[in-house]
């Protein structure tokens, strides 16, 4: 099963990734950017598991395995390929050692294949507030040696720099609406049996709760991370406007997830920093060990440990401010908007209730929460605390809503409630 945009011509899915063929507009302007020679600096924008993810593996597979060799597909798929350099942030932002990896990388001749291919993930790290680390990539990007291919990922491409921005052609890989969603959990495998099995939801419904994300759709329909975060959250929050809970459970359980995220993630980290040691000759040990330390390795783990914290407070917050607009779409009278349809009969109670007018000003609060937890000296239990204390305060209408000083004014129809 495969979905096309109405009038389109749909590319050959064949070995894509369902993610990319639910994305045929996009995928057609990349076989066209690489057929014609054109993909030196690609800017691939939306949410990873969107595509852009999938996108980077493409050009990756058609740059160092032009004739599809299955074994060099697979090396590159793992990211184990020596002439693919895949970057992703180990703290909360790209740092500037790994740009300056990136350009001692592209300096040297190819190892195996006739091209290089670096993919840097969070590019949209790469701000006016990083500008140093951004400034190194921008003179790879101006003097590329050899063949290079660049591919950047970004879900907030206005953050870019924009001397970057301006060298790169972007594609553009945006929310996708719930048939094509639906269209491609099936054809990773899902069915209606199996979803119900692991979420109580059919596919479509499964669909929809994913407001437009196709990774969050996996994870919803094999009952993984965003399933368990839905199933734990969104209870609680409604149980605080009900009035049987309090704020604090609600921020424990937010703080509980983000700890057991960032173990997770150090615990990882170490198992991967010996199986390195392992791997190694003794010279090569005993030259690693004049270059780094147990210092290093410890600073290494605990900002990838922070990374995780982070990915999963944002996730957390992301999940409330879908409640939210559930709760905004039925205030503002558009019942077809409401993501979380198992959920519609308490949104509704929560719609027609004190809560209900201050929605707008719960997303401002939780904007405003999730802008500040990505400062790198934010307290998150502070942060958490008093978002959720504000939160049960505005559902039980014992506030106003308030709005930080120059903060835009907000309406129902500055949020998009058209999610399909």
């Amino acid at each position: 099963m495969s979905w096309t945009e109405p009038g389109t011509t749909a590319p050959s899915t064949e070995g894509l990734d369902a993610a990319l063929v639910a994305q045929p507009r996009a995928t057609r302007t990349l076989e066209r950017l690489i057929s014609e020679n054109r993909a030196h600096a690609l800017l691939f924008s939306g949410a990873p598991g969107n595509g852009p993810r999938a996108a980077a593996t493409l050009v990756a597979r058609r740059m160092l395995s032009p004739e599809g060799d299955p074994a060099v597909n697979q090396r590159v798929e793992r990211h184990v390929h020596p002439d693919l350099l895949w970057i992703t942030p180990e703290g909360g932002s790209l740092a500037i050692d790994q740009l300056r990896g990136v350009t001692e990388t592209v300096t040297r001749m190819p190892f195996e294949a006739n091209a290089q291919v670096v993919v840097i993930e969070d590019a949209d790290t790469l701000s006016s507030d990083n500008a140093a680390a951004g400034n190194v990539l921008l003179k790879s990007l101006e003097e590329p040696t050899g063949r290079v291919v660049f591919v950047l990922l970004a879900e907030r491409v206005a953050r870019i720099l924009p001397t970057i921005r301006s060298r790169s052609i972007e594609v553009p890989f945006p929310a996708m609406p719930d048939d094509a969603l639906e269209a491609a959990l099936r054809i990773d495998g899902f069915d209606d049996q199996s979803a119900v099995l692991a979420t109580g939801l059919e596919l479509r419904a499964v669909a929809r709760a994913a407001r437009g994300d196709l990774e969050r759709a996996r994870s919803i329909a094999s009952g993984g991370a965003a399933e368990r975060r839905r199933g734990e959250l969104l209870p609680e929050m409604g149980a605080i406007v009900s009035g049987p809970s309090v704020p604090s459970q609600l921020a424990n359980l937010i703080l509980a997830r983000a700890n057991a995220a960032g173990d997770e993630a150090a615990a990882a980290s170490t198992v991967e920093f010996g199986a390195m040691i392992e791997r190694m000759s003794a010279a090569e040990k005993r030259t690693f060990t004049a270059k780094s330390n147990d210092q290093g390795q410890e600073k290494r783990t605990a900002r990838r440990a922070r990374r995780a914290r982070g990915l999963e407070l944002q996730a957390c917050l992301d999940e409330l401010a879908g409640w939210w607009r559930d709760v905004l779409a039925l205030t503002a009278g558009a019942p077809e908007a409401v993501a979380n349809r198992d959920r519609e009969q308490q949104l509704a109670e929560v719609a027609t209730g004190p809560a209900g007018p201050r929605a707008v000003a719960a997303l401002d609060a939780i904007d405003e929460a999730s802008a500040r937890l990505r400062l790198n000296n934010a307290d998150e239990p502070v942060t958490i605390g008093a978002l959720c204390a504000e939160l049960a305060a505005l559902s039980t209408g014992r506030i106003r809503a308030r709005r930080t000083l120059g903060a835009p004014a907000r309406t129902p129809a500055g949020y998009d409630l058209a999610l399909g």
